[in-house]
């Protein structure tokens, strides 16, 4: 075979994802093979890591149940201006992790850890919260 065939073969070869459909052939299948089905719809084709990408964003980190009782309660703990910036995070070893969405605010969080820390502690004493900590959130 020339190389000017094999161009005439791969342009010729029908695309089935770009081809239209022959619905009078599908009719015709259908009744011959049984099939219950419609015919396939045509999709636009997505890599793999667009369908990761995706599937890997819906999933959530366990939340621990206490610190789920926190974030119901931190805008009456922090006041309602740092809790549009802040939430808490996690417990480790008794230390309550906030997590801050600017560095900005951690400052203001440091100033105030030990009226917010005597609020826990005082409101939650199953907790067992000895010390306050700061993170920044990562994007």
């Amino acid at each position: 075979m020339s190389s000017g065939s094999l161009i005439w073969l791969n342009e010729s070869m029908e695309q089935p994802r770009y081809s239209r459909k022959n619905q009078s052939r599908w009719a015709i299948d259908r009744v011959r093979y049984h099939l219950s089905k419609p015919m396939a719809p045509q999709r636009d084709m997505k890599s793999v890591g667009e369908i990761l990408k995706d599937v890997v964003s819906d999933f959530e980190q366990p939340v621990q149940e206490y610190v789920v009782v926190l974030r119901n309660a931190w805008e009456r703990l922090a006041g309602p201006q740092i809790a549009k910036h802040s939430e808490p995070g996690y417990i480790k070893d008794r230390a309550l992790v906030v997590i801050v969405d600017h560095p900005g605010w951690i400052p203001e969080l440091e100033r105030m850890k030990r009226p917010l820390l005597l609020k826990i502690q005082s409101s939650y004493t199953s907790m067992q919260i000895r010390q306050l900590r700061f993170e920044l959130k990562h994007n």
